[in-house]
């Protein structure tokens, strides 16, 4: 890191630095310019600053003249704060040769002249006069990714060796290390060191979890045994005032101290675990209990019934073939309370190999034909409230591989070892972060390449089903499709059984015990009201189990026709026929639940306080033992943190308990809530520390949708303690200067966030605070840093980037694409939105270039950017069904629209 801290100035081991720059234009020889360096030269910033540890420095930039590259190394280098034990890597991609009058390698710059090569080039010797003539640098790991390469690292060895024999002696850990693309004579294929590069770093047979540095002799062989590389290109390695291992220029980015010195099982162990644990937990609350059909009493026991068809078909799917996308996908679709989860429970449950054999199956009527073989599906994830990311991460941790993007995990599981494909049951997308890019951005991509590598179980609502590739029902029967509304799976005779089973049993004293006559006409009347909807049933059959004594006669028309149709109203009716006067009593305790977080809301000093507030009564924890008996079926009990959480049985009867709130104004009740309830230290300030796990997990989300981010961010211990991957993704919110700067000092080590404890986080905060000149917040970081451990005092280093503050505001509906490139050197984003427009920006003022482009279409739904004629380019596709192209650099159309023939 760029700084200096308390105590020893080399506390924290060695800085690491980058300098990146690559030459893709040519003015005065067009034909000589390869913008794909420009991409390379990206992904090369990307592994050593994400992966490495490496700190970017951006002065130096894109095509550089033959001055600006010499001046600019050697102004780093000479800089007052460097150090001897800095570490400075330095990648240049460009055109590179050999002159033949003198068999020098040059490298070719910006300003160089076809007609005057020898001139107008660089030599490359000329980089170690540049670097390291009079300045304290003593590790540097120089990188050519040019043509002829191996060449120039040749020429600038053994430029080079003299003055480290004369200057650094034998002096451990010093030396200079040069890694070039291609031997001499040999000519580099254009972007692949980078990919070679990628692949060396993250492969577990460089490094595992035990070593603190990567080995560059590792890395360099893993590049040239890599099946890409062709024969005619090798990447090659020299050593100057070194022998043996170079120094540590390369972190090891899976180094674990805990993983260290145990066997490689029990690391995979431990690093799913987490995982495990979690999928878990959401089988246990949400899809097993949907299963059994009722949850308020696990010695009811199953509830479930029917479902035959639809069971039949699934199983015969998961038994079956995968060998094509058509058969790589199933979705379970309904409205809601139409039993969706309970069936993906159902057969969840059976294919666990432990679970498997708690269910009743004869007693539910499942023949061999309805039974999933043991261990059918790998991984069950409930998806609420999960992001995209969160089901990857799951669904990696379930095959026991690593990968970060969709493409990663396809080809790690080229290697499943298995007789069948990789299966994943995932419920509940509708009820996911964001729905639409769960499914357009993971689950799509995976089920159109899967190739017969991975079969998906899948539970959505109907309107997600485009968003999968899927027509949509109105468009006729799908094979990919079980819509449980539909005739050949909506079984109205197992939605009768239900009904009748929860008339005897929902209630002790249920009449219907006592006139068993009447149970199957009474059965038959909720069914036929309730439709397709088990939810519906199950409530309005609870409702008249609990009326003692009354047995309604089904000959009453107007009775038939006071059923409900819709959960809400047979919530509603249910809370009426049985509270009377206090039904709205239980709504209002109720209704915090339905704006919960993660796995539900704390009981504890929070539930009756957060009613409290959402509707002006006054309730105590007495008020929430009396909904507890009287209305407890709607509610279901999870774990969080180790922590008791409570949520709605059912997310239709949240969307019921929302109509027509102030959702901004319930927010804010939570924020208010959350916050008063932190206890204080003795110096009146507040412990966040000691803040419930529900506070520190999710109180960013309230203040987010409250309007009330800002206030938190300023809150430099909730910066602290919060959980990392519930607050991140908020800080585009903040608003004013103050906690945009925190989110950007935040931001600056995001890397190291999520991995260290809150003691380590407030160091690495209070040292960012220090680069970025964030006096006010450093000082009130460093105030609590204890004496036992090191305080950063000042620092200094030119990473941290005031644009990292800007949260780019233009679009007035939702942005739908994102794609990133660059324009004259500078790096830029161009987005697309619901609103028709397209918008370019600079990235380093975070700012827009130009006035957004009017893309003729109600809708711009993808985008992407690549260069024609050396000029940038993007092209969009529209809702209309259009393609277009636009020139970036005047923001106007290129041709004439593509019709893509489909809307």
């Amino acid at each position: 890191m760029n700084t200096l801290a308390g105590g020893d100035a080399g506390e924290g081991g060695p800085r690491r630095f980058l300098i990146a720059t690559a030459v893709a234009r040519y003015p005065k020889c067009p034909d000589w310019d390869r913008p794909t360096l420009i991409e390379a030269r990206d992904r090369v910033i990307d592994v050593f600053t994400n992966e490495l540890s490496y700190q970017h420095e951006t002065a130096l930039g894109l095509n550089p003249t033959k001055m600006q590259l010499t001046d600019q190394l050697r102004a780093f280098c000479k800089a007052p704060d460097r150090r001897e034990d800095d570490l400075l890597a330095v990648y240049i991609s460009g055109h590179g040769e050999v002159l033949d009058d003198s068999s020098d390698h040059v490298l070719f710059t910006s300003e160089t002249d076809p007609d005057d090569v020898a001139y107008t080039t660089l030599p490359t010797v000329e980089l170690a006069r540049a670097i390291l003539r009079d300045t304290k640098l003593r590790r540097l790991l120089l990188v050519l990714d040019t043509c002829y390469s191996g060449q120039g690292g040749n020429e600038l060895a053994a430029a080079a060796l003299e003055r480290i024999s004369a200057t650094w002696g034998q002096e451990a850990g010093s030396g200079l290390v040069i890694v070039s693309s291609a031997q001499p004579r040999q000519q580099a294929q254009a972007g692949l060191f980078p990919q070679l590069f990628a692949h060396a770093v993250r492969n577990r047979a460089t490094a595992g979890h035990s070593p603190e540095t990567l080995s560059v002799n590792s890395v360099v062989q893993q590049m040239n045994d890599h099946p890409d590389r062709p024969g005619y290109q090798r990447i090659s390695l020299s050593l100057v005032g070194l022998s043996g291992e170079p120094p540590a220029f390369l972190a090891n980015p899976r180094h674990s101290a805990r993983l260290t010195d145990v066997d490689l099982a029990v690391q995979q162990a431990a690093e799913f675990d987490e995982q495990a644990q979690r999928r878990e937990t959401e089988f246990t609350n949400r899809l097993l209990m949907r299963a059994m059909g009722y949850h308020a009493d696990a010695s009811q026991g199953w509830w479930f019934c029917g479902r035959h068809t639809a069971l039949a078909d699934l199983i015969r799917w998961l038994h079956g073939p995968a060998a094509d996308s058509s058969g790589a996908c199933r979705v379970v679709t309904a409205g809601p309370g139409s039993g969706k989860t309970a069936v993906l429970g159902l057969i969840a449950a059976l294919a666990h190999s432990e679970r498997r054999r708690t269910v009743p199956v004869d007693a539910l009527g499942l023949g061999p034909d309805l039974v999933p073989a043991e261990g059918a599906v790998d991984v069950a994830i409930y998806a609420q409230n999960l992001s995209d990311s969160d089901v990857l991460t799951g669904l990696t941790a379930a095959a026991k591989v690593r990968a970060s993007t969709v493409g990663e995990l396809l080809d790690a599981l080229e290697a499943w070892n298995s007789k069948r494909p990789f299966t994943a049951l995932i419920d509940a997308l509708d009820e996911a972060a964001t729905p639409d890019t769960l499914c357009s951005r993971i689950l799509r991509p995976l089920i159109d390449h899967s190739h017969g590598q991975i079969r998906l179980l899948l539970g959505a609502r109907p309107y997600l089903l485009d968003r999968l590739g899927i027509a949509p029902r109105t468009a006729g029967p799908r094979d990919e499709v079980i819509d449980l509304d539909s005739p050949r799976y909506a079984d109205p005779a197992a939605l009768r059984a239900y009904s009748g089973r929860t008339l005897l049993k929902a209630h002790p004293a249920s009449p219907y015990r006592q006139h068993p006559e009447a149970l199957r006409p009474v059965a038959d009347a909720v069914a036929e009201a309730a439709g397709t909807s088990f939810l519906v049933a199950r409530i309005t059959a609870g409702t008249l189990a609990a009326a003692e004594n009354v047995v309604v006669d089904t000959q009453d028309l107007a009775w038939r026709q006071s059923l409900p149709r819709h959960a809400g109203q047979a919530m509603r009716d249910d809370l009426t026929r049985r509270l009377g006067p206090d039904a709205q009593r239980a709504t209002e305790l109720l209704r915090p639940l339905a704006f919960t977080e993660g796995q539900g809301l704390p009981w504890e000093d929070i539930w009756a306080p957060l009613a409290s507030a959402l509707s002006g009564h006054t309730y105590t924890d007495e008020d929430l033992l009396w909904l507890r008996h009287t209305a407890g079926s709607y509610v279901v009990e999870a774990t969080e943190s180790g922590r008791s959480a409570y949520r709605l049985y059912h997310q239709a009867l949240a969307e019921h308990l929302r109509d027509g709130m102030n959702e901004q104004a319930v927010h804010a009740a939570f924020t208010d809530v959350l916050t008063e309830h932190v206890p204080y230290r003795s110096d009146a300030t507040r412990d966040w520390s000691r803040a419930h796990p529900y506070t520190r997990n999710h109180l960013a989300t309230h203040a987010t949708a409250a309007g009330r981010l800002d206030a938190i961010l300023t809150e430099t211990e909730y910066l602290v303690h919060a959980a990392p991957r519930n607050l991140t993704p908020y800080f585009h919110h903040a608003r004013a200067e103050d906690a945009r700067l925190a989110a950007a000092v935040y931001r600056t080590s995001l890397g190291i966030h999520a991995h260290v404890p809150p003691e380590v986080r407030r160091q690495v905060l209070a040292l960012d605070a220090a680069r970025a000149g964030a006096t006010d917040l450093h000082q009130h970081l460093t105030h609590h840093i204890s004496e036992r451990r090191w305080t950063p005092r000042w620092a200094t280093g030119g990473s941290f980037s005031p644009a990292l503050r800007d949260t780019l505001t233009g679009h007035t509906n939702p942005v739908t694409a994102l794609a990133c490139t660059t324009m004259e050197g500078a790096p830029i984003a161009v987005t697309s939105g619901n609103d028709g427009t397209v918008w370019v920006w600079n990235l380093a003022s975070g700012t827009p270039i130009g006035q957004p482009i009017d893309a003729d279409t109600v809708s711009v739904n993808a985008v992407a950017c690549t260069t024609m004629d050396g000029a940038p380019i993007a092209v969009t596709a529209g809702s209309d069904g259009t393609v277009r192209m636009w020139d970036l650099t005047s923001g106007t159309p290129i041709g004439q629209p593509i019709d893509a023939g489909t809307n």
